[in-house]
């Protein structure tokens, strides 16, 4: 699949549209990065002595996190002299790059520490809750793909808990002095177009395929943040295999604690599926999906479970495009047949334009009905979605009653006028809602922001 024909739009509120290069195209810094991330000994060809260049690929190194595989693969490759012959100017003095790169690769591995021990703490402190608590992403990369995992650093913990847990584990946080992310629509997409007041609040949706927009964030000073979500792939639809994605939930024993991690299979579609969101960007995130598909590659036979995976959720086409891309910048291999049964069918130009151009997220209050419809039809699972969007327009009168009316019993009048205003929370954008008649609505404080 050669994503560099389709047409991309920055993520959040950017209207900013780009297309990405080929390998070929890609800056000295980038192709430099790319050799070592894939171990290309032929790196050694391409590393000249220009100061800019050095420059801007140390610091890609460094912005990315990635000075511990990189000095790894420097050894590796045995590039040691090279890179000792290579120098720049670093607060006004000179220094050869393996230095620095060195010098960098002991501060990530430090930071790793810190982060390490506010893991552990973590686990410890949610105990109670055992194998209910699934992480994701690079917390669990790091330790079931990398040599060393203080080469993938995280920056916050992502976990996955089920809506019926989630009580449970909010009590822990408040108990141990951790506090809502208030006020911030990326961590909590209902607010300003939904009810947030209490824990049942949350969970409020008109149909029972979608995914509550409510993702909650915490935080405790000098602890990573806590991203909790309630739905593993994190695209606004329920996964359709959930039960089954947490039965196959391994457990890791991890420096005397232990922890849940989906299996390697569904790191990897989780991986993918959250690349696509980021709009393929992002050289952790391509290194990530490049050694978890090498570690499936030992036991092919996994592969055809995966492609069935994709096409039951409706994410192969980005799976596809993920793959694709860790094959043409960081030299994946053994990928052909995969990437090729992930494929989509033949594409108009429509469709290379807009695939990756909507938002990947399916969030009915958040994005209006026509960016909705945009994602459904370019979207792999486009018959669902238009389902769930035409139920969507015809809830219960129980979710009426809970999400606009704070519960209260509805007449005929009352009705039809929380109908109207859920038509309107679906046809306009979340952000328009939120600075107009959303304030008028619904009270501003999330729960837990008040006690």
């Amino acid at each position: 699949m050669d994503l560099t024909r389709y047409r991309l739009r920055c993520g959040g509120k950017s209207q900013r549209f780009f297309s990405l290069s080929d390998l070929s195209n890609i800056s000295a810094p980038e192709a430099i990065l790319a050799a070592l991330l894939s171990r290309n000994a032929a790196i050694e060809n391409t590393l000249v002595q220009d100061v800019e260049i050095l420059n801007k690929f140390l610091d890609l190194v460094s912005q990315n996190e990635l000075c511990g595989f990189v000095l790894e693969s420097i050894h590796l490759l045995g590039l040691e002299a090279k890179f000792r012959g290579l120098t720049i100017s670093h607060h006004g003095v000179t220094v050869d790059l393996l230095t620095l790169i060195t010098r960098q690769s002991a501060l990530e591995a430090i930071k790793f520490e810190k982060f390490e021990s506010k893991f552990a703490s973590f686990l410890e402190l949610t105990s109670s809750l055992g194998p209910s608590i699934i992480w994701l992403k690079g917390i669990v990369t790091s330790r079931t793909c990398y040599t060393n995992p203080s080469f993938r650093l995280s920056g916050d913990f992502d976990c996955f808990v089920a809506p019926k847990n989630f009580s449970h584990l909010y009590n822990i946080l408040r108990l141990h002095d951790f506090r809502v992310i208030a006020g911030d629509t990326g961590f909590c997409n209902q607010l300003g177009v939904g009810p947030v007041g209490s824990i049942e609040e949350l969970f409020l949706v008109p149909a029972d395929d979608l995914v509550p927009s409510a993702v909650f964030g915490f935080y405790r000073n000098r602890w990573p943040l806590l991203d909790i979500k309630f739905n593993p792939l994190d695209r606004g639809l329920k996964m359709i295999e959930l039960e089954r994605f947490e039965r196959n939930a391994t457990v890791v024993p991890w420096r005397g604690q232990k922890f849940s991690a989906p299996d390697l299979l569904d790191q990897l579609m989780i991986s993918l599926t959250h690349f696509e969101k980021d709009r393929f960007t992002g050289w952790k995130q391509l290194l990530d999906i490049k050694l978890l598909a090498e570690k499936i590659d030992s036991t092919p036979e996994l592969w055809d479970e995966f492609i069935r995976r994709c096409a039951v959720e409706g994410v192969s086409t980005a799976c596809c495009a993920g793959l694709s891309l860790a094959q043409e910048r960081l030299g994946l291999s053994n990928a052909d047949q995969v990437i090729q049964a992930l494929s989509p069918k033949a594409q108009g130009v429509l469709q290379r334009l807009l695939t990756f151009s909507v938002t990947p997220l399916f969030y009915w209050n958040t994005s209006s009905v026509p960016m909705l419809i945009a994602n459904a039809k370019f979207s792999d699972d486009s018959s669902r979605k238009m389902r769930v969007l035409k139920e969507s327009f015809w809830p219960s009168k129980q979710f009426l009653s809970k999400y606009y009316c704070g519960g209260n019993k509805l007449g005929v009048m009352s009705t039809a006028f929380a109908l109207v205003l859920h038509w309107l929370i679906l046809w306009l954008p979340g952000g328009i809602v939120r600075r107009t008649f959303g304030k008028l609505i619904w009270r501003q404080n999330q729960i837990g922001t008040s006690e």
